[in-house]
């Protein structure tokens, strides 16, 4: 499967970084962080991992 490309709002902004909860982890990698993030169309909960957390971080607060 290639990759897919979200189109996020343009307010994002991060509120948060947490360890998935257990029903997130079986979706998602359970060494993943969640970015929980806060826009006017609602919350947004991003799964990233630990080593490109700071990649995604450093992108919200430039975006």
């Amino acid at each position: 499967m290639g990759k897919q490309e979200a189109a996020l709002p343009a307010d994002l902004c991060q509120a948060g970084v947490r360890s998935p909860s257990l029903g997130e982890a079986v979706a998602v990698n359970p060494g993943s962080r969640i970015v929980e993030c806060e826009s006017s169309d609602g919350e947004v909960l991003i799964a990233v991992m630990p080593e490109e957390l700071h990649h995604v971080i450093k992108a919200l607060e430039s975006a």
